[in-house]
């Protein structure tokens, strides 16, 4: 974010906000998020924010200069759960979009490339626009969407992430590399995935392979599933990491997750403003917690009062520190990894839309109306 100068209109004092601020938000119109961001400035007493559709954006029908006033505050959401706009962001970065109403694994890399050159678009028309404040910086959220760049970040940052392969284009690949570091066992992610999409947990002794995934094979293609899948013949283990090399790849090495309450268990933690206070325990019903996929919300109370003062001040800190690896960010949902007998923490990914968590609240706001706090109340940068 670059600074204008001089105070902020909406800020009459530290902590005080103007009970009318102008919201543009970015976003499928008929999205969840942007019924839930809706409901939270309601709750606030603002009037309801903005709306504008990537898709709208994209056809350049309108642009960010006319939409944009003096002191408008600027959110992205994501593009995600709208076929329309995974469509037009596929064939934006030269790719031509599978049967993603059934549930196939998109051509992740051109649709890295499609988002990528609409935020580009998106920044040089907010560059032209009058004063405002951004929630985001398009920058951090393209490196979030980059897993191996996120890991790189988060490693010369010092932050504990798990040890992670070169660029790996095949079973073979990951096989020889992990090999070579007498691993066993590695997770398998789409180096610019979301939501578990194309996950694998791969463990193998001698000629016997495990895996564990989101994958569904079906006529040699690879879809999503919405449970986790086992695969246990190296043929199949083939045929899905093989089938998802072409989208680019992140592998990583498996660190075990603590149980608890029966299974495995880790955190997203959301950083607002620098602070590590709204926090979601995921219990796995296997390797991959994602809620999306059945596994259920655990009470954070219990967790903390189980981990103890010491070792939650520990998850906290990480998470911050994760953060703070995006100089400047405003918020940002931070995956954060338990090990057995709870003795250390790792971070396995940072989201730039890992905010949406109803009923997460933390000093009586939930994530939402904690970020508009944060940004109109705390001094955050605004930006031409």
């Amino acid at each position: 974010m670059t600074t204008t100068g001089g105070s902020w209109p909406w800020v009459s004092e530290p902590g005080s906000i103007h009970p009318d601020p102008d919201i543009l938000l970015i976003a499928p119109p008929d999205g969840r998020r942007v019924r839930a961001f809706q409901a939270t400035v309601a709750g606030l007493g603002w009037p309801p924010a903005r709306v504008v559709s990537y898709l709208e954006l994209m056809s350049g029908r309108v642009t960010l200069p006319e939409l944009v006033r003096p002191g408008t505050v600027v959110r992205l959401d994501s593009p995600g759960e709208d076929i329309a706009t995974e469509r037009a962001l596929i064939e934006r970065g030269g790719g031509t979009p599978t049967d993603l109403a059934a549930g196939e694994i998109a051509p992740m890399r051109e649709w890295y490339a499609g988002f990528s050159a609409v935020l580009r678009e998106l920044e040089g028309q907010l560059r032209h626009a009058p004063p405002h404040r951004r929630m985001q910086d398009t920058g951090h959220v393209l490196t979030m969407f980059d897993k191996p760049a996120t890991h790189a970040r988060l490693h010369a940052a010092g932050v504990p992430v798990p040890d992670a392969l070169p660029e790996v284009r095949s079973l073979d690949d990951v096989l020889h590399g992990a090999r070579q570091r007498g691993w066993s066992q590695v997770f398998v992610k789409l180096a610019y995935g979301s939501s578990a999409s194309g996950a694998v947990a791969l463990r193998w002794s001698g000629e016997r392979v495990s895996a564990v995934s989101t994958v569904r094979l079906e006529g040699g293609r690879l879809y999503n599933s919405r449970r986790l899948l086992a695969y246990r013949t190296w043929p199949e283990v083939r045929a899905v990491v093989d089938g998802l090399a072409p989208h680019g790849l992140h592998v990583e090495r498996w660190l075990p997750k603590a149980s608890w309450h029966g299974g495995p268990v880790d955190l997203r933690v959301v950083v607002i403003g620098g602070r590590a206070e709204h926090a979601l325990v995921r219990l796995g019903r296997g390797p991959v917690t994602n809620l999306h996929l059945g596994n259920e919300r655990g009470d954070i109370g219990a967790l903390k009062a189980e981990l103890g003062t010491e070792r939650w001040a520990d998850v906290t800190r990480t998470a911050q520190a994760a953060l703070a690896a995006f100089p400047g960010a405003l918020y940002g949902g931070v995956d954060v990894l338990l090990t057995p007998g709870w003795r250390r923490c790792a971070v396995l990914e940072v989201n730039a839309f890992g905010d949406y968590h109803r009923g997460v609240l933390a000093r009586g706001h939930d994530t939402y109306a904690a970020e508009l706090r944060a940004l109109l109340g705390a001094g955050h940068a605004a930006s031409t």
